[in-house]
């Protein structure tokens, strides 16, 4: 799957991609065709190129900037070069592409020869340069030179002298049969370096999106994480979009610290306490990852998966009639028939069976996180459960600080969470509903009522 397809279905994707600052229609194209990799040596070569480029962007940033001001003047001539291979006789727009690509081309080869700050070594273009620039004056435009035919030179001298406007006809004739000779010419001497022009196209875009991902890597100081077939953990994990939001709020986030195996891993907490955050910020890393990106965290190990399968509320099969609960709970069994057809998944899933009574609720969360993790998948499963029959891995969200120093609102409820995990061994979800009320000021007899109901 490509990046295009994914962008609007992982959540944050699309922050990320906004935020690349990539100079050409080549590169946005590139980007958008990457692929959702699963082999090993090809996330690793992806993310070492990355690496090279972010190592060189932290020292030298100027030979960047510089290269990505030029690619602001890359034109995307993907169809001009096909129709070269297919041995069209190409016209003078398309001849000016071919030669304004191979300039282009060469000024970043220039810039970056002896310098060492690509991964790889920008193809040569001067033969294409020598065919459609015989005065070797380096402008970036195209014209049918005198010197490309004695003939064609003899031909525009006598129509500069021609006083008859039957012999200026003529020549005019003459000149355009002679033009189109040349051009077919050029692009049969072209032709051979078609497979060159096509390979300078993409190193340039890639080029270009290789700089832009390096500048959002070390804007957003995110890590080059390591490929492990022994599980997955994040130090300092962080939403980028979320810190973002809170950062115009003037507000500060927490990372948190995670690791998966393949095992099932229950995460209990209050509202609020940030779990749906980390499952779409778990999934936003894994793609982020296969899509040949750094991750936002300060050090990271990830195992490649095959698929990533996430269940956080299906708003669009409830406006198709289906009811919260059948939604999400056909949602699941997809989920289910995914894990037993292959267990390289990475699976999560946002406060399972939510919209149904406790009793069943807890019996649908400890099957399907027993049932997934006798079929060896990683998941994570966020719940508000307590006393779920799973002898699964359980987490807790610590929840709300013990000492507030301020009347609690909504604005700034957050700042009293510590959204770090913690092993939980008792599988009791915490019960902060009433504390919170109280904190925000709920009438006092409901609160008492509520309390005196818990008591029962």
């Amino acid at each position: 799957m490509q990046l295009k397809s994914l962008v609007e279905e992982v959540d944050g994707l699309r922050y990320i991609v906004d935020n690349l600052d990539i100079k050409s229609s080549v590169g946005r194209r590139m980007l958008l065709s990457s692929e959702f990799m699963t082999e090993v040596r090809a996330v690793e070569d992806s993310l070492n190129e990355l690496g090279f480029v972010v190592n060189i962007a932290r020292t030298a940033r100027g030979i960047y900037e510089q290269i990505a001001e030029k690619l602001i003047k890359l034109r995307d001539i993907k169809g001009t070069i096909s129709n070269l291979k297919k041995g069209q006789t190409l016209d003078d727009i398309e001849l000016f592409e071919i030669k304004h690509l191979a300039l282009l081309s060469l000024e970043v080869k220039e810039l970056t020869t002896n310098q060492g700050v690509f991964p790889f070594e920008i193809v040569d273009l001067s033969k294409p340069i020598e065919i459609l620039d015989p005065e070797k004056s380096r402008i970036p435009s195209f014209y049918i030179y005198d010197s490309y035919s004695p003939t064609l030179c003899t031909i525009r001298k006598q129509l500069k002298a021609a006083i008859a406007e039957e012999q200026h006809l003529h020549l005019l004739e003459q000149m355009e049969a002679e033009e189109d000779a040349i051009r077919t010419n050029l692009s049969e001497m072209l032709r051979g370096f078609a497979e060159q022009l096509d390979l300078a196209l993409k190193q340039l875009g890639k080029v270009d999106m290789l700089i832009a991902k390096a500048f959002l890597t070390i804007q957003q100081g995110f890590c080059k994480p390591t490929i492990s077939n022994n599980g997955t953990s994040y130090c300092d994990l962080f939403n980028p979009c979320v810190r973002e939001f809170l950062k115009q709020q003037n507000r500060s986030y927490q990372p948190i610290d995670i690791s998966l195996n393949k095992e099932v891993v229950l995460i209990s907490g209050a509202n609020m306490a940030g779990k749906t955050v980390i499952l779409k910020t778990l999934s936003l890393c894994q793609h982020l990852v296969q899509l040949g990106f750094f991750v936002p965290a300060s050090l990271a190990e990830v195992s490649l998966v095959h698929k990533v399968m996430v269940s956080i509320g299906d708003a669009q099969s409830e406006q198709k009639g289906l009811s919260a609960f059948a939604a999400e709970i056909l949602g699941v069994s997809r989920i289910v028939a995914e894990a037993k057809k292959h267990s390289s998944m990475l699976v999560l899933i946002d406060e399972l069976a939510r919209t149904t009574n406790p009793t069943e609720g807890k019996a649908i969360v400890g099957a399907t996180a027993n049932l997934l993790n006798n079929l060896g998948i990683t998941a994570v499963i966020t719940t508000h459960y307590s006393g779920v029959a799973s002898t699964c891995r359980k987490l807790r969200v610590k929840g709300f600080v013990n000492e507030i120093g301020e009347p609690l609102t909504l604005q700034n409820i957050g700042s009293y969470v510590d959204y770090s995990l913690t092993e939980d061994l008792s599988g009791e979800a915490p019960q902060e509903a009433v504390r919170i009320a109280k904190l925000l000021g709920v009438d006092n007899e409901l609160v008492d009522m509520i309390i005196k109901e818990l008591k029962k």
